[in-house]
């Protein structure tokens, strides 16, 4: 059979109860999975059609649902040509692996990506945000994306992070999880390469540190450390950061959401 030419002779997986299709949603649902098997589930258009066109990035396996999808079938054909593995699925079946309510109909199983924090902390011009213990995924996806938007080079994430490719964060960013380094790190383990590279610890301070304005952005590697939502930096990040940023505020907020001070600072630093 040649996959590129007739599709749909392919066999469809009809049962939701499959063992494949419990795989499918572990993949999508539980982190451990994901970091032991080193692969996340992608989903929709616009992210396997970047997953599929970006050198670096391996896709293992296309999912797809010809019903959902509406006879759109470039991007099957596209996998095909690449002799990528393709599961053809029902309707229903696609539902159950999906993390949305009106799926588009196509995902795929990707490795994570990985990266030489080596080689990224070594940069001159480093601009690395640090998440540390941010337990909402809406504002892990957010950062990357204003990450990425921004030219930052990395983002690190902490114990006590929410997963950056957990189903809600993948869904936020789109492509952008595929294109930033993104590097797990325990927080030892950080500080110890933070300093045989010579980064600037940055905290991020409601009050008591330098404008964001007349901070000087320019002297690099920087690690900009962005603390979680209830509790910010713990003592131990807080006593490496040598230095302060803050966002001055004129109304009666206590701080900022961690994802859009963190998106301000981000385009400061750009210039």
């Amino acid at each position: 059979m040649n996959q590129l030419q007739d599709l749909s002779t392919l066999p469809m997986l009809s049962s939701p109860q499959n063992p494949r299709v419990k795989e499918y949603v572990e993949l999508r649902t539980d982190g451990n999975i994901r970091r032991d098997k080193k692969r996340f589930l992608l989903e929709g258009k616009r992210a396997v059609a970047a997953a599929l066109n970006l050198k670096h990035v391996t896709v293992h396996e296309i999912i797809y649902a010809d019903h959902l999808l509406q006879g759109d079938l470039e991007l099957v054909h596209l996998a095909a040509s690449r002799r990528i593995p393709l599961t053809r699925v029902t309707r229903d079946v696609f539902k159950k692996i999906a993390d949305v309510m009106t799926p588009q109909g196509i995902a795929a199983v990707v490795k994570t990506p990985e990266w030489d924090s080596r080689e990224i902390f070594s940069r001159p011009d480093a601009l690395i945000v640090v998440a540390c213990g941010l337990q909402d995924p809406g504002n892990v996806g957010t950062i990357i994306r204003s990450c990425e938007a921004a030219g930052a080079s990395a983002l690190v994430t902490l114990e006590g992070t929410a997963d950056p490719f957990n189903a809600k964060v993948v869904r936020a960013t789109a492509a952008g999880l595929l294109v930033l380094p993104i590097l797990r790190f325990k927080t030892e383990e950080f500080l110890e390469a933070a300093m045989r590279r010579s980064l600037r610890l940055v905290a991020t301070s409601v009050r008591d540190g330098v404008s964001y304005r007349q901070f000087d952005w320019t002297r690099r590697p920087i690690a900009l450390c962005i603390g979680s939502e209830g509790e910010g930096l713990s003592e131990k990040m807080e006593r490496a950061c040598q230095e302060r940023v803050t966002i001055p505020m004129k109304g009666e907020a206590e701080s900022l959401n961690a994802a859009v001070a963190t998106s301000i600072l981000l385009f400061q630093a750009m210039g």
